[in-house]
């Protein structure tokens, strides 16, 4: 079996093994809630009943999938629904890129082989290398950089078309992603579904599908042990740190990886807690407000429902997001 990264306090994550992402599918302290839409009057005690508070008075459809993979303790509600991915898709991208590496199956040989950048391929939207001067020489390990880190559009489109969107969606069906699948690259230039790309944009997901994805980096069954450790590290890096990462204290590891729309905003994370390390996806769609700003129901519902677990999984913890954070 592969290893498992979980943390020991605020500073450090350390090795255990004998531990994998299928052997934690059947710990104890499951928690359940199938579906809570906003006709939900009932609610559980304690915090399933707050999270589905959220969930029901959110206005949109929204799911949540969260795991502690300490103590095997899950929330899920609505965690089966479909969803668009938005950018949370770029999480398969980074998985099959890291995968071809190791195996030496991909168009590449090395971390540090070069693509140019066509300019004429261009998009707009998150990113930096739509400022690049044309023909530029970007470096596989950048282009996963800043998929990653900053959500580049342009870097998405180059690695989708470097490796194949059939290819992602090839290795999302041999690992059993069944519901997760990419549809297009940004501004539909390659399409593998144009069915699926008019239902749902670039990609389609579950809660808790993309949570097991994590959960697989985190055991490192999602690669070998040098592969999933560069990508805890990209994930660590991540630009757009609101959503779940802003309800946690700034000393924590918290890799994550989040997508938005007009219509659909999600986030998703892996959470290194002084009580463990545990996994948090959020998803929403059909979303009533639009705003792109920090006041969005959307972002705010994320936010509330990543402080409410962190404070449930530690009780101890005295941190609160200071007055002000907002404006960042």
């Amino acid at each position: 079996m592969k290893s498992i990264l979980y943390s020991v306090g605020l500073f450090c994550l350390v090795t255990a093994s004998g531990f994998s992402a299928a052997d934690s599918q059947t710990s104890s302290s499951l928690i359940t809630a199938s579906l809570v839409t906003s006709a939900t009057t009932q609610f559980e005690n304690g915090v399933l009943g707050d999270l589905q508070k959220v969930v029901a008075g959110h206005q949109g459809v929204m799911g949540i999938y969260c795991k502690h993979l300490g103590n095997g303790e899950t929330f899920q509600i609505n965690a089966d629904e479909p969803f668009p991915t938005a950018s949370t898709i770029k999480l398969a991208v980074m998985v099959t890129a890291f995968d071809l590496l190791a195996k030496g199956t991909g168009p590449y040989n090395s971390y540090y082989d070069k693509i140019p950048y066509d300019a004429a391929k261009s998009f707009g939207g998150s990113g930096f290398i739509q400022n690049y001067k044309d023909k530029t020489q970007l470096e596989l390990k950048e282009l996963m950089h800043l998929m990653i880190t900053v959500s580049d559009n342009i870097a998405t489109n180059m690695l989708c078309e470097w490796i194949g969107l059939d290819v992602v969606n090839g290795w999302l069906s041999r690992n059993g992603f069944d519901k997760t699948r990419i549809f297009s690259t940004v501004g539909g230039s390659s399409v593998s579904d144009p069915d699926g790309r008019k239902i749902w944009g670039l990609g389609r997901t579950t809660p808790r599908e993309i949570g097991l994805l994590l959960e697989m980096i985190v055991s490192g069954e999602a690669g070998t042990t040098s592969t999933t450790d560069e990508m805890l590290r990209l994930l660590g890096h991540q630009y757009f740190d609101g959503g779940i990462p802003g309800a946690i204290p700034p000393m924590t590891y918290v890799g994550s990886k989040g997508g938005s729309v007009s219509d659909s905003r999600s986030d998703t994370a892996i959470i290194a807690s002084p009580s463990g390390v545990y996994i948090l996806t959020v998803y929403t769609k059909d979303n009533k407000d639009k705003s792109w700003n920090s006041s969005n129901e959307a972002e705010r519902a994320i936010g509330k429902t990543s402080e409410l677990l962190w404070k449930h999984f530690n009780p101890e913890s005295r941190w609160n997001r200071p007055e002000g954070c907002e404006k960042f």
